[in-house]
């Protein structure tokens, strides 16, 4: 199984290199021989990548090595306060472990977050999510765009995203268990994973949404925007907007 150990090797060594230590990757290769090559390959056709983030906590003071780029230590702050809130159980509620990596096998949309373009910025290549979103669109279930073409990530709210976007997605991937990332994997995944165009994340004056809240349903957290400290900014932003400079990157859990 040639492909399985490539793929297992390079985790291998995306860990060492940001974490300096190896994981257990066995979870994650019975996962990988579960699904097998030519799925793992129908993703890449897709852009999405398979890897297993290992359950620990991404500490503010943690001395990995290739942690470069941190969350502010407001994010932290707001962590410990109990204001950053996550569906858990079916419950919305505060996320203790909003700083922890949570051991999973994830498929990981490797693209990177676009530059603002005068309201025509697209995600590249976007034969993930651009034809699902145009079709809601025309058919009525989320509101056509007024700025930005109409199969764009952006301008689409992330009440759209939890209700119609994911469904739909879940169907097209056969895949159930779909969510946004969560702050601190979208901040590590581009440092853990430095060969995915997306590495270059902080770099571009758009925002995207993260899986928690910020203190209920009414404020979502976001983050990655240039201007407001790239990848180390965290905010939070009224949720159910349609805001033309943000959009989102959906994960698997596998």
């Amino acid at each position: 199984m040639n492909w399985l150990n490539e793929i297992l090797e390079t985790e291998r060594r995306a860990h060492v290199n940001f974490f300096g230590v190896e994981f257990d990757l066995s979870e994650f290769e019975a996962t990988l021989k579960k699904y097998g090559e030519n799925k793992v390959e129908e993703w890449g056709r897709l852009l999405l990548e398979t890897h297993f983030l290992p359950e620990i906590e991404i500490a503010i003071k943690a001395d990995f090595p290739g942690f470069k780029v941190r969350p502010d230590n407001h994010c932290y702050e707001v962590v410990y306060q109990g204001k950053v809130l996550r569906m858990i159980d079916g419950k919305l509620q505060p996320d203790k472990k909003a700083h922890w990596l949570l051991g999973q096998t994830v498929l990981i949309d490797t693209r990177l977050k676009p530059a603002y373009n005068d309201d025509r910025q697209m995600w590249e290549n976007d034969n993930l999510l651009g034809p699902i979103i145009e079709k809601l669109k025309k058919d009525g279930k989320i509101t056509r765009s007024q700025y930005v073409p109409q199969p764009s990530r952006f301008e689409v709210s992330d009440l759209d995203w939890d209700k119609e976007i994911r469904p739909a997605l879940a169907e097209k991937l056969n895949l159930p268990s779909l969510r946004l990332e969560r702050a601190v994997e979208a901040v590590v995944i581009p440092q853990i994973y430095t060969h995915m165009p997306r590495k270059d994340d902080g770099t571009t004056n758009t925002w995207v949404w993260y899986e928690e809240y910020f203190g209920g349903r009414f404020y979502r957290l976001n983050g990655g925007y240039s201007g407001y400290g790239g990848l180390a900014g965290v905010s939070w932003s009224y949720s159910g907007v349609h805001w033309v400079n943000r959009s989102f990157r959906p994960l698997a859990v596998l």
